[in-house]
Parts: C-alpha cells; sequence; structure tokens
C-alpha cells in the first residue's frame, strides 16, 4: 500500500525536471501532449494488472506522465503573466485544483460504495481515463505554441538519474522494513550517490553544460529558501490527508462516500483561500505567508490529541473544523508561495524553475507519506492505535511548524532587504 501511495509522487517528481528542461527548450504543447499519453498508458496498466506489482508498475508511469503535465502547466502561467495577474493565475490554478478534490474523492467514494470489492479498485482508477482523453483534445486546441527564450539547454540525464536513484534509495528504508545492517549500507549508498551527483552537476557546469541543479538557481537565496518552505508544507499537508484518509476507512470503517464528504467543507475552504490570495498579499505582502502557515500550523496540533480518538461526533466535528482552518491556509498559502519562488527564476528556465519547485515538493511527499504512513500502521492497517495516529498527525504539526519559522526567517530579510533599498532610494 505505502509502495502504490509513494511511487506516483516519486516518479511525479523525477518527470518534472526534463518536462521543464524540455520544454524551455522545445515548445510545451507537445510535451504536454506526451505526458497525457503516459499517464493514459499508466492509467490502463493500473486497471488490467493481474497482480499488485503490475499496478505499481502503472503508477509509475502515470507519475512520470503526470510530472511532465504539470511542468508544462506552469511553464505556460510563466509565459503568459507578470506581477499580479500572475498570483491571480497560479490563485485560479489553486482553485481548479481544490475542486478536483471535491470532485475527485466524491466520484471515487461513489464508486467504492457501489462496485463490488475485487473491481472498485480498478473501476475508481478507471474514471479519470475518459477526461485524460477529452483533455488531450483540448490541449491540441488551446495549449499555446512556445519560442523558447535563449539557448537551447541540454538535457542532464545523468543528473536526473543520480537523483531518482538518491530518492528511491532514501524512500526504501521508509517504506519497507531492513534489517539494520541493510539500513546501512543504504544510508552509506545514499550517501555515496549524493557525493558523486555534486560532483556531476559541478564538473557538467564547468564544462560549459546546463546542470540539473542550474547555477542560477542553487545560488538565489529567495528561490532555495521558497523550495525549502514548499517542500516542508507539501509533505506535510499530503502525509496528514493520506493517515487521516486511510485512518476513517480503515479505522473507523467508514464507507468511502462518507470520507469524501466529509472531506468537503475543507476543499470549499481552500477554494476561497486561494480566491483571496492575492487580496492577502496585497493587504500583508511577505507576512502573508506567514500568517497562513501559522493558522496551519494551529490547527494541526489542535488536532494531534483529538485523532485516534473513539468514534463519536464531537471527534468528527473538530476534524471538520480543523479541516475547514487549514484549507483556508493551505488555499491562501499555495499560489502565493509559487509566486514569490518563481520570481526569482529567470525567463529562459521559466519550465526548469517551476520544476524544480514542483520536483521538491513532491519528492517530500513521497517520503513523508511513507513515513507517515509508516508510523501509523506501524501494527498493520488494521492494528492503527491512538498513539501511533497521534505521533504520525504529530510529525506533520511540527513539519508545519518548522515551515513557518524558515518563512518568518525570509519576511524578515525581505523586509530588510526593503528598508535598504529605501535608504538608497532617499541617498539618491
Amino acid at each position: 500500500m505505502q509502495w502504490f501511495l509513494s511511487v506516483y509522487s516519486l516518479t511525479f517528481g523525477v518527470g518534472l525536471v526534463p518536462g521543464g528542461r524540455l520544454g524551455d527548450a522545445h515548445g510545451r504543447r507537445g510535451l504536454f501532449l506526451l505526458g497525457l499519453g503516459l499517464f493514459l498508458a499508466g492509467s490502463t496498466l493500473s486497471v488490467t494488472a493481474p497482480v499488485i506489482g503490475w499496478a505499481i508498475a502503472g503508477r509509475v508511469v502515470q507519475g512520470f506522465g503526470a510530472g511532465l503535465i504539470s511542468a508544462q502547466v506552469l511553464g505556460i502561467i510563466q509565459d503568459l503573466f507578470i506581477g499580479r495577474a500572475r498570483v491571480a493565475a497560479l490563485s485560479a490554478y489553486s482553485i481548479a485544483a481544490s475542486a478536483s478534490a471535491i470532485v475527485g474523492p466524491l466520484v471515487a467514494g461513489g464508486v467504492l460504495s457501489v462496485a463490488s470489492e475485487g473491481v472498485a479498485w480498478r473501476a475508481v482508477l478507471t474514471v479519470s481515463m475518459p477526461f485524460v482523453a477529452a483533455t488531450g483534445v483540448l490541449a491540441a486546441l488551446f495549449v499555446p505554441r512556445f519560442k523558447p527564450v535563449g539557448r537551447r539547454a541540454g538535457l542532464d540525464a545523468l543528473g536526473i538519474a543520480l537523483t531518482a536513484c538518491v530518492v528511491l534509495l532514501a524512500t526504501v528504508p521508509v517504506v519497507s522494513r531492513l534489517p539494520r545492517p541493510a539500513s546501512a549500507a543504504v544510508i552509506v549508498a545514499v550517501a555515496v550517490l549524493v557525493a558523486v551527483t555534486f560532483l556531476w552537476e559541478r564538473r557538467l557546469g564547468r564544462r560549459g553544460g546546463t546542470p540539473l541543479f542550474a547555477p542560477v538557481l542553487v545560488r538565489s537565496g529567495g528561490f532555495v529558501s521558497g523550495n525549502v518552505v514548499a517542500l516542508l508544507w507539501f509533505g506535510a499537508a499530503g502525509a496528514q490527508g493520506s493517515v487521516i484518509t486511510v485512518f476513517l476507512l480503515q479505522g473507523y470503517r467508514m464507507p468511502g462516500l462518507a470520507v469524501a464528504a466529509l472531506m468537503i467543507p475543507g476543499s470549499l475552504a481552500r477554494i476561497l483561500g486561494s480566491g483571496l490570495s492575492g487580496r492577502m498579499h496585497d493587504l500583508f505582502a511577505a507576512w502573508a505567508l506567514p500568517g497562513a502557515l501559522a493558522i496551519e500550523a494551529v490547527a494541526a496540533a489542535v488536532l494531534v490529541p483529538v485523532v485516534g480518538s473513539p468514534p463519536a461526533a464531537w471527534v468528527l466535528a473538530v476534524l471538520v473544523g480543523v479541516q475547514l482552518v487549514m484549507g483556508f491556509g493551505s488555499g491562501v498559502f499555495e499560489p502565493l508561495i509559487r509566486a514569490r519562488t518563481l520570481s526569482f527564476v529567470p525567463p529562459s528556465d521559466y519550465g526548469l524553475g517551476a520544476s524544480f519547485l514542483q520536483l521538491t515538493q513532491r519528492l517530500a511527499a513521497t517520503f513523508c507519506i511513507a513515513l507517515v504512513t509508516g508510523i501509523a500502521f506501524a501494527h498493520g492497517v488494521d492494528a492503527v492505535g491512538p498513539a501511533t495516529l497521534r505521533g504520525a498527525v504529530a510529525v506533520t504539526a511540527g513539519l508545519l511548524l518548522v515551515a513557518l519559522a524558515e518563512s518568518v526567517r525570509a519576511a524578515l530579510a525581505e523586509r530588510r532587504l526593503e528598508k535598504c533599498r529605501d535608504v538608497v532610494r532617499l541617498g539618491v
């Protein structure tokens, strides 16, 4: 189950960087359509899988295709909008994602409620396939052609492969319980691969190539800080959503449709927050991000002593309330963190910068979902205990607190920079 949940995010991240780099160099429409084709092929493989291994393989293909798609979407937004208009476009993007978070679970819950146990999961995976095909037709008609800015950059295939291996190896001990010698060997292998990746990237840059970790992005403090905050937030959000959903299904034995309905208020609050994110930015500037994170961190802390309690109406009421607060906070946060982080990216690297931002988010989701579900279900999916569940949710609250601390540091640094600029203007 952990591999089935995590491997999609893993290969999503692996597909992002080549997708962004190739989109910058060769145009976005072709890559968008290729990603849709791969997603459809992966869906078909999972739906028809005779054993779980083939179903996971289908998720691998699905994730890679989704990474190619997502890189082009954010690249197109970067190409067409700047400044306040970009925040509005990213808000619309978040609203669309929030709407899908309502429709998707409702449809999946309905399928789970009416289909027999043996075919229900296959039917859920089938639902998206006609929409993927329809999106391909719309993309061919409406996605604009793109003229590359600057020189065409090469594809750092070795850097991508090394990074994928590092992430995969780092995830294995979290998903699979290994003996201590095997875990130690994995840690050593990860350290060696990280060192090899660093040396390769430095050598490629010195030889005039275009490293996966582009120097112009790696050396940007604002871009790196934004990625750190996004990494922590996305990992916490993805892990918390996964563990609560599976707990309600397995621990409370709630029907899938009921679980989906329970999540609707949070998704609606996220839509509201996304719609107001631009106004929050206008009112609070750099402090809008820490404010949104503070709201989420407090709500996550409130959730810790509540989860794991015996089934009761008040538990579900608190859960809905927390989902409302966190949904609004994430709706405000997500467009702003994307707009702020991508503001440090030059036009020639729009696709790469957007892909890198999503890569950190997806890799965080891969690791955190595997880690937190491993904590929550340490004694098996059918033996979820209050202590392990609370420990899992506490980890997500801790991640949000660290993200809040970094966002406050960045806001203070931005404020100091603005004061310096004001002094320079007055001096001039």
